[in-house]
């Protein structure tokens, strides 16, 4: 009767040590596609891009860090202020970014694209080196009139190794995992 039970037990544990595995791996999952798929949800304000471009203004204009940065920036105020500092018309949006200005606050805006923590990501490198246009990895942005709230593409490690694979770019471990 003794042996039965102790049989029982190994079993059990067994099943404890996979289950626990499984539940593992599943909450990593989700803890995975909690930081890649994530929406931005809404932005402070509600930045039309196309208006810009068409305005004369190109991606480097407002995020400088591009091409001398590993992280592109997201402008400052003040580089909003060098036009908006008086109503250029009756968006509602533009006067949202006067009344940040007044109250001495930054806009908070949410991060659209992601990659992971453990990937390093230099966008001097794609944009400066490679000659990589922002097109390829966020999409026609110059056509947007509201802030997008989905990334255009989902960064990969499938995507990232085809592209250098395409193009040269390296694909040992080490070029993109620190």
């Amino acid at each position: 009767m003794m042996e039965r039970s102790v049989g029982t037990l190994r079993l059990s544990a067994r099943w404890m040590v996979l289950a626990g595995f499984g539940l593992g791996f599943l909450l990593s999952g989700f803890a995975f596609l909690g930081q890649e798929g994530r929406s931005a949800g809404a932005q402070p304000i509600a930045f039309n891009h196309a208006v810009h471009v068409a305005n004369g203004l190109a991606c480097l204009d407002c995020h400088t860090g591009v091409e001398t940065e590993a992280r592109a920036t997201i402008p400052a105020l003040e580089a909003c202020m060098n036009c908006h500092a008086t109503a250029l018309g009756k968006s509602a949006e533009e006067q949202k970014v006067r009344a940040f200005a007044a109250a001495g606050r930054e806009p908070a805006w949410h991060p659209v694209s992601r990659v992971p923590a453990h990937v390093y990501f230099s966008h001097r490198r794609h944009v400066s080196i490679a000659k990589v246009s922002c097109a390829t990895c966020h999409g026609p942005m110059e056509q947007l009139t509201a802030p997008p709230v989905n990334p255009f593409r989902e960064f990969t490690m499938n995507l990232c190794v085809d592209c250098h694979q395409r193009n040269g770019g390296g694909v040992e471990c080490n070029d993109c995992h620190r």
